[in-house]
């Protein structure tokens, strides 16, 4: 199987996750007397291909989105998804952490810091994985209170809203014409039985889309959603610390938020600009060079 995904030009990374994922198929059968122990100490064996091997491409890094672009993209979103952007950036929570948010499940108890209870993620189904939950300061607060309004429960972001949001913009710029009376019996008809269904919430495809269309108007590169987890890990890593980003990603070892952070050379410059400072002696350290001198 590892020769047919060679052949195939599979990158490295993936060539050795599929055969990982094998190799996790005959430890099942195992664990249930289907195939022979010896079977999968065998398949363990197996060493990864390692990098330069067999000529096999590397798969691309993921970058972050600059704030620039994000900026302009935003100014192209219908407000339901430039809420989802801003919330997204904020929390580098995953995309589809951010469109599953419900009311319900919000701690609204302060008005400075609310706390969003997630129902699933990526890692609830690992033993003793602590529920996650989502911090959003004021900023935030401001751009979810006019979505949730008066609601109790539900979605966050909903795509019938934005739909709403779209036509709205659109009638308050559209020339008034009086329709015929077939026309508005007919769009009387069509409400009540309208040929498009949405779904209570967004998935992550149609978020994409979401954004990739208003790329493309801003004249801007297209990102896609998760890249704005980079970006918003890198953020918080170069204001508050790597050790900071990871407690803010749900991540339960720091090489994996290490993986997500792209920070490395701003530390590096900053480190190397502080040597132009002068440097300051404690003073606990001038006290004990008197002492010494006594």
């Amino acid at each position: 199987m590892r020769n047919e995904f060679i052949q195939k030009q599979y990158v490295r990374r993936e060539n050795n996750g599929r055969v990982q994922v094998i190799q996790r198929v005959f430890r099942w059968g195992v664990s249930y007397k289907l195939v022979p122990a010896t079977v999968y100490h065998e398949l363990k064996a197996l060493i990864p291909i390692k990098k330069g091997e067999y000529d096999l491409p590397e798969s691309k890094e993921r970058p972050i989105v600059s704030l620039d672009d994000i900026e302009k993209t935003l100014a192209e979103l219908s407000p339901i998804i430039r809420a989802m952007v801003q919330i997204h950036l904020a929390t580098a929570a995953r995309p589809t952490e951010v469109c599953e948010l419900r009311i319900e499940n919000i701690d609204r108890q302060s008005d400075d810091l609310w706390a969003v209870r997630l129902e699933h993620h990526k890692t609830d189904r690992l033993e003793n994985a602590e529920t996650k939950i989502l911090y959003l300061a004021k900023p935030e607060i401001d751009v979810l209170l006019p979505l949730i309004g008066d609601r109790t429960e539900g979605s966050i972001f909903r795509p019938i809203d934005a739909i709403r949001c779209d036509k709205q913009k659109r009638a308050a710029g559209a020339v008034f014409v009086k329709k015929q009376p077939s026309r508005v019996a007919r769009d009387a008809e069509r409400a009540k039985n309208p040929k498009q269904e949405f779904g209570e919430c967004y998935d992550f495809h149609g978020y994409r889309k979401a954004v990739y269309r208003a790329c493309d108007r801003a004249g801007v590169a297209r990102w896609f959603p998760y890249q704005l987890r980079h970006t918003g890990i890198t953020l918080i890593g170069l204001e508050h610390g790597v050790e900071a980003a990871q407690h803010t990603a749900g991540h339960r070892d720091i090489k994996m938020t290490q993986r997500y952070f792209h920070g490395e050379n701003e530390i590096a410059k900053r480190v190397a600009l502080a040597r132009n400072k002068p440097a300051e002696v404690p003073a606990a350290w001038v006290c004990k060079s008197l002492v010494g001198v006594c």
